[in-house]
């Protein structure tokens, strides 16, 4: 409390002894008006390559230079794709606030691909409240996903298997253009095509206006729908040596006052690994272990269509956008088992050979669709908008098999399960946007979120005795999950000179409902929170930056979390839900510095994390050699480090950027299920190499090292790998190839132990290796993913961002 006190008064004690000039403008694109956000703003004395002051936009275009000595300067803006533009401000001593109105940046139609050349686009942006992610500056993530560009960012974690996590966390919403995901975690950012996505935000301490959902915050992808005017598209089309295929295509023509758009995805993206465990339970007096080895197969598939429709009046814009088609992932293994089984009374043991044939499938069909509608009162920033969003999942089922046999081909055992199911998601929100001042303004908003899942499953066991599967009654259940969120939000702005705050509060309605058939698991619950947030930015002179943000955040559990039965993911893993699962509750601090200097820039985030009430999966003995996995409130986890980045432009044709994270874990279980309190000190290191070999060539290579954590009940080991990739284009940029190599040395490793009194499970996970992957992409008509700040502000519900 003391360090935030002084910060605070050294951030209203800088405004009061710095001069009273300020400079101050808005920046729009010509021709069309339409407000620019992305620009890099410099102002310059006479004679100096170093700028005396520089800052960004604010979405609406807004840029304020402040604490500006008196005397003549050269204002200079640049943003690629748009010529770069100059004017001369000479500032005398009583000037007070010199306000130089629109000021118009010119796109450039030709020589588009040379500007790109000698002036990449930054790879990570850094905004009072979030982070964005340039998807283009990252040639690894061609022909691949969401999960491929996430991987070089700071503080992402991908694991041998492709489970990405944030800070420690997988407790991470993603959201598609403002939108919930079809699916959550990993599995939604591996349903996006890289092709499609413009860029990423990443809002580690949301404000009030966003979801209170996803303890390490929000994980937003836009994808590329604005073009200039007339007919463009984009074609992609990539393979590997894992059998990943994948095909997308994007059309768009832009007219007057009116935009359509038509896209499709045709995708697979496999997974192929070495898979090895041994596991010991302990049952009353018979110890069991068992060793199994072998092949497994993933794949994240999704065939979708996609259209949207947008008018633009003078102040009032309407979008329609829809989308259907089939998704989902499926896994499946071939392992070799051997099982011994000793008794401690009795003293006998026997060993047991077997092959395990598991397969599992999580499908959906969906349907899914947008209306929105904003109108603006003035060009000062007050407007309302509202949308609506509905998506119906059906014909959803979640399909388990696992079946033993001898060395025979015989088969012992085994069981089907069938989870078929029906989703209904709906979400609306109505926003309102206020400037009282030329500096602040108040939003506010509501929202609703509904979400409705029934399902039924079922399940057949093999009978070694009739060699026939049977249905097992006392497993079969319905259950019926609603969850209906009401949100109010306000949300204050200012800029004192130097100084931007942001404070808001959100109130969250939350209304659960779990019906199930199980006696005794239907639960009915009701609760009203509240969440605070709060952002400060200074700008200090020579373009120091300096962030201050608080944000609580939650948790709350979903289905699976909850459902009452039993299910298997193989013969010899089981697991449950826990219908008492309590939500988690986290409070995120972060203090972040930057400095830009040409084209470099240094940042480092200093990060506090607390969570209570920890929703962990834990492992326990369930039968003889089989165990069991339910989800759990185990405790308190804390998360307290620092988040290293460094962007050095070595030479015109070598870029690189050192990513370095460091943070103190701690777990303090309240359960006895093996696990105590625990810490780690993790960490994880990136380097990425971009080298511009030619006009037309670029390569790319990517080192990353992440440092071994402990889990509630265990740790996992430390592992590296190296990435390598190679994009040459043709025919003035229109044709792209991309060739990359995953994993250069074949040293990815996965590796988790789990180990109390009664268990001990160690497993290891191999990619197969080398990984190699071709993409060939191809635009026309100069296709360009420009944004269009007038109506789509890149934040969460904010204006009509559809």
């Amino acid at each position: 409390m003391r360090l935030l006190c002084l910060l605070l008064l050294t951030f209203f004690a800088a405004p009061a002894a710095a001069s009273p000039i300020c400079v101050a403008g808005r920046l729009a694109e010509t021709g069309s008006g339409k407000a620019i956000d992305f620009a890099e703003i410099y102002l310059f004395t006479g004679g100096n390559v170093r700028p005396a002051r520089q800052t960004l936009p604010d979405e609406q275009g807004g840029f304020r230079l402040d604490s500006v000595d008196p005397g003549a300067y050269t204002l200079m803006i640049r943003l690629i794709g748009y010529d770069v533009l100059t004017r001369e401000v000479a500032l005398e001593h009583s000037a007070g606030t010199v306000d130089l109105g629109v000021l118009y940046l010119t796109p450039l139609e030709n020589g588009i691909a040379e500007v790109e050349v000698v002036a990449a686009r930054k790879q990570l942006v850094y905004k009072l409240d979030k982070k964005v992610v340039d998807a283009s500056s990252n040639i690894m993530g061609g022909g691949g996903s969401a999960v491929d560009i996430l991987e070089n960012t700071p503080s992402v974690r991908v694991d041998a298997e492709g489970n990405l996590s944030f800070r420690g966390s997988s407790g991470f919403t993603v959201y598609v253009d403002g939108k919930p995901s079809v699916f959550s975690g990993s599995q939604a950012l591996e349903q996006i095509p890289a092709g499609h996505i413009e860029n990423i935000e990443i809002i580690t301490t949301p404000s009030a206006r966003h979801d209170a959902e996803g303890d390490v915050g929000i994980i937003n992808v836009i994808t590329k729908k604005h073009t200039q005017r007339g007919l463009s598209g984009t074609v992609n089309l990539s393979g590997s040596t894992a059998l990943s295929r994948n095909v997308d295509f994007l059309l768009t023509r832009q007219n007057e006052a009116s935009r359509w758009y038509a896209g499709g995805v045709w995708f697979d993206k496999l997974r192929k690994s070495d898979f090895e465990q041994q596991k010991t339970t302990v049952v009353d007096d018979l110890t069991t272990t068992s060793r199994s080895k072998g092949p497994r197969v993933g794949d994240n598939y999704n065939y979708t269509l996609k259209a949207g429709w947008a008018y633009a009046l003078l102040r009032t814009s309407f979008s329609v956008d829809v989308e259907g088609g089939y998704r989902g992932n499926k896994r499946n293994g071939r392992l070799d088992y051997r099982e011994s089984r000793f008794s401690q009374g009795t003293g006998d043991g026997e060993i047991g050979d077997y092959r395990s044939l598991d397969d599992y499938d999580n499908r959906e069909t969906i349907g899914l669709g947008t209306v929105a509608v904003g109108h603006r009162f003035n060009d000062k920033g007050h407007e309302l908008s509202a949308s609506f969003y509905y998506k119906y999942g059906g014909g959803a089922v979640e399909y388990f098999q696992s079946d033993l046999f001898n060395l025979q081909g015989e088969r012992e055992q085994g069981h089907r399960a069938w989870e078929s199911e029906y989703r209904i998601t709906a979400r609306g929100n109505l926003d309102y946007v206020l400037p009282y001042s030329k500096t602040g303004k108040i939003e506010a908003g509501y929202q609703y979120y509904s979400y409705l899942e029934d399902s039924k499953y079922e399940m057949q066991f093999w009978n070694p005795e009739t060699k026939t599967f049977y249905w097992r009654d006392d497993i079969y259940n319905t259950s019926y999950f609603r969850e209906n969120v009401n949100s109010v939000y306000a949300i204050l702005s200012e800029n004192l000179r130097a100084l931007e705050i942001q404070a808001g509060v959100r109130g969250e309605y939350t209304h659960t409902r779990l019906r199930s058939s199980i006696a005794g698991a239907s639960r009915d619950k009701r609760r009203f929170e509240g969440f605070p947030s709060m952002h400060l930015g200074y700008t200090f002179p020579r373009g120091h930056r300096l962030l201050v943000s608080y944000s609580r955040r939650t948790t709350r559990p979903q289905l699976f979390y909850m459902e009452p039965y039993i299910t298997f993911r193989d013969y010899y893993t089981a697991e449950i839900g826990n219908p008492d699962i309590r939500p988690e509750y986290i409070h995120s601090y972060e203090l972040t510095y930057r400095k830009s200097f040409r084209d470099n820039n240094v940042s480092a985030t200093f990060f506090h994390r607390s969570r209570r009430d920890k929703i962990e999966r834990l492992r326990v003995p369930y039968e003889a050699g089989v165990t069991l996995d339910s989800m759990a409130n185990v405790g308190h986890d804390y998360s307290t480090g620092v988040e290293l980045t460094a962007v050095v432009r070595v030479a015109r044709w070598w870029n690189t950027s050192l990513n370095g994270n460091l943070y103190y874990y701690k777990i303090r279980n309240e359960l006895a299920a093996g696990g105590g309190r625990e810490s780690s000190t993790n960490y994880d290191i990136m380097w990425n190499n971009a080298f511009d070999a030619g006009k037309n060539t670029r390569i790319q290579l990517d080192a990353n090292f992440v440092g071994p954590s402990v889990t509630t009940q265990g740790r996992t080991d430390a592992f590296w790998y190296v990435n390598l990739a190679v994009r040459q284009q043709f025919f003035k940029r229109k044709l792209s190839a991309t060739l990359s190599c995953r994993d250069l040395f074949g040293s990815a490793r996965y590796g988790s132990d789990i180990r109390t009194a009664d268990l001990q499970s160690l497993t290891r996970i191999r990619p197969k290796y080398p990984l190699i992957a071709l993409t060939l992409g191809y635009v026309f008509n100069s296709f360009k993913a420009k944004t269009d700040p007038a109506k789509e502000s890149h934040d969460l519900f904010e204006g009509t961002n559809h």
